[in-house]
């Protein structure tokens, strides 16, 4: 039976830290969310970061955007905030209303204040390997972060990420092949046929495709680490990606909930944070 990997209990101690830096340090940060709040995943996602940055001392704005906002009212927005010397992290919680370009407004975003990784800017630094402290998006840093501390290293490992998007996939596979593993990225197209002789052979999974059940045991190698970054709903139960009977085949796996959705929103606080003490360092 697979190990826990615990990211509710390792958050907890991350905002423990936060908690105790922010105390004493001399900027008090301030992250500014917009969001659609039509969106129900959204307005869930933004209230439980709200409650969690206020915990541990980070001021939150939330932005809500108007259900017949265009990309160009999204611009002035983020134009505004990226002036605005009291706002020092910005993030754009997607999906936006319909009538909005994700992309081009993850890419308006300040790289400075760009916490959530998700501008142009800083993903060309995170594929590039680039050195120094920059922001990388909140659930794959999640992931690695949940990885160290349970001592799990991607060096030599054979990894695949299941899942492209923009938010997990395509970050989460270059921070796990800057940790020296070897990478392959599939997603909900890839035969099942093929996807299945990639799992078997590989040492550690990270799925996050949004499809309840989508991997199954007969899938998984004996003895991987299966990090689920799924969260689904059904019959009014949370669930991830991963078929609970993975669990018999895993050496470790991550809980949902419980696991890598807590790692997301403690690594978000902790980037706001880094973002604000690098722009009080540019002003000295």
């Amino acid at each position: 039976m697979a190990k826990t990997l615990d990211g509710k209990a390792v958050a907890k101690e991350l905002r423990e830290d936060l908690a105790k830096t922010l105390q004493t340090a001399s900027v008090k940060p301030t992250l500014a969310v917009v969001f659609d709040p039509a969106d129900d995943g959204s307005r869930l996602y933004v209230g439980m970061k709200q409650r969690a940055a206020a915990k541990v001392g980070i001021q939150t704005r939330d932005i809500a955007v108007a259900e017949d906002a265009s990309t160009s009212d999204l611009a002035a927005v983020v134009a505004e905030l990226n002036e605005d010397p009291a706002v020092h992290g910005i993030l754009i919680q997607a999906p936006l209303p319909k009538n909005v370009d994700d992309a081009q407004v993850f890419a308006m975003v300040a790289p400075e204040k760009d916490v959530d990784g998700l501008g142009v800017t800083n993903q060309g630094r995170l594929f590039a390997n680039e050195a120094g402290n920059y922001p990388v998006a909140a659930t794959p840093k999640g992931v690695m972060t949940l990885l160290n501390h349970y001592n799990i290293d991607p060096r030599g490992k054979r990894a695949v990420v299941v899942g492209r998007s923009q938010l997990f996939g395509r970050p989460m596979a270059a921070l796990l092949l800057n940790a020296d593993a070897t990478v392959t990225i599939a997603h909900r197209y890839t035969s099942k046929e093929s996807l299945t002789a990639l799992l078997l052979a590989a040492d550690i999974v990270v799925v996050g495709v949004g499809i309840p059940n989508f991997i199954q045991a007969d899938q998984i190698k004996a003895g991987a680490v299966v990090i689920d970054v799924g969260m689904n709903l059904v019959d009014g139960k949370a669930c991830g990606d991963v078929a609970p009977a993975v669990a018999e085949k895993a050496a470790w796996l991550t809980p949902v909930p419980g696991g890598v959705g807590p790692m997301t929103i403690a690594i978000l606080l902790e980037s706001t944070l880094e973002a604000a003490l690098e722009q009080e360092k540019a002003v000295e």
